[in-house]
C-alpha cells in the first residue's frame, strides 16, 4: 500500500480486506489526517502491519510522522517505489539517499526496493546488495527480460530467488514460509508464528 493515496497493505488477524485500495486520496506531507490517518487508525485497531510505499522523499517523513504520532506501530516497513512516471526516478544515488534518510529517521525500519517495468530486476539487485527486501511480480512488470514475457508471478519470483545467492542472501519467508516473512517485518501474528 501507498502512503500517498492511502492504499496501505498488510496482514491482519481477522478477515478484513485492508490490502484493497479504497481510493486515491492525496495527502499532505504530514500524513496524519484525512484518509491516511483514518486508515492508520483502523490498521492499528485491527493489528494490521502496514507496508508504506514511498514515491518521493516527503513520504518517508510522513511514515515517520505516523509512527511518532502512534498511528503506526514500529518498526516501519517502507517500500521505495522507483520508475513511476513523474515520481522517484531509478537512480542509484537517490536510492541510497532514501535508505540513508530512512535509517537516520527510523533506525529500526525495514525496507524494500520496488522497480516498475524494465527496472524491476535492477531494484532487486540493488536491494539485495544493500541489505533490503525485494518486490517482484506481474503487477509491476510483465517481462523476465527484454525479449521474454513472464508466464507467471512464480517465474518472476523464481528469477529473484535465484539472484539471492549472488549476494549471499536467502529468499525470505514469503517464498518458503509466510510466517517468517511476518516476523522479519514485524507483521501481525509474528510472535506466535511457527517455523523460521
Amino acid at each position: 500500500g501507498n502512503l500517498g493515496d492511502g492504499g496501505f497493505a498488510g496482514y491482519g488477524r481477522q478477515d478484513h480486506d485492508f490490502g484493497r485500495r479504497l481510493g486515491e486520496f492525496q495527502q499532505t506531507a504530514a500524513g496524519l489526517g484525512g484518509f491516511v490517518g483514518w486508515r492508520a487508525d483502523e490498521m492499528h485497531r485491527y493489528d494490521v502491519k502496514p507496508e508504506i510505499e514511498a514515491f518521493d522523499l516527503s513520504m518517508i517523513f510522513s511514515a515517520v510522522n505516523l509512527q511518532k504520532a502512534g498511528k503506526v506501530k514500529p518498526p516501519l516497513h517502507v517500500q521505495f517505489v522507483m520508475g513511476v512516471k513523474n515520481a522517484m526516478p531509478v537512480d542509484r544515488e537517490v536510492f541510497e539517499f532514501y535508505i540513508k534518510t530512512l535509517n537516520r529517521l527510523a533506525p529500526d525500519a525495514t525496507w524494500t526496493g520496488a522497480g516498475i517495468g524494465r527496472d524491476q530486476l535492477k531494484l532487486c539487485r540493488w536491494s539485495l546488495e544493500l541489505g533490503g527486501h525485494c518486490r517482484t511480480g506481474l503487477e509491476d512488470n510483465v517481462r523476465l527480460d527484454k525479449d521474454t514475457l513472464a508466464p507467471s508471478n512464480a517465474a518472476l519470483v523464481k528469477q529473484v530467488a535465484e539472484l539471492c545467492g549472488e549476494y549471499g542472501r536467502r529468499p525470505a519467508g514469503a517464498v518458503r514460509r509466510p510466517c517468517a516473512a511476518r516476523r522479519r517485518t514485524g507483521g501481525a501474528g509474528a510472535a506466535s508464528a511457527g517455523g523460521g
